[in-house]
């Protein structure tokens, strides 16, 4: 990591045509990029509980009539309210 002379923020490595420069991103101050040293961007960002979707497959619907799957549906929602509220 490398930080901007003037004003400290943090360098990012962008290309500019055939150039690679380090670019602060607040004041727009710029520097060559060595070619002798490789930079790797990466963001990684953690979830709370909270945030995180979570994807439920129901098995075994086939053959039922639609009253049955609706009255499913109707029961697992009732469980996911009563989980949520606890």
């Amino acid at each position: 990591m490398e930080f901007c002379p003037e004003c400290g923020k943090l360098l990012i490595p962008k290309k500019k045509g055939k150039s690679k420069l380090l670019v602060c991103a607040k004041c727009g101050y710029e520097r060559k990029l060595s070619t002798k040293t490789s930079y790797e961007v990466s963001d990684e960002v953690e979830h709370k509980a909270h945030e995180i979707t979570e994807v439920i497959t129901i098995e075994g619907e086939e053959g039922l009539s639609e009253a049955e799957l609706e009255e499913r549906r109707e029961r697992f929602i009732e469980g996911i309210d009563f989980f949520e509220t606890e």
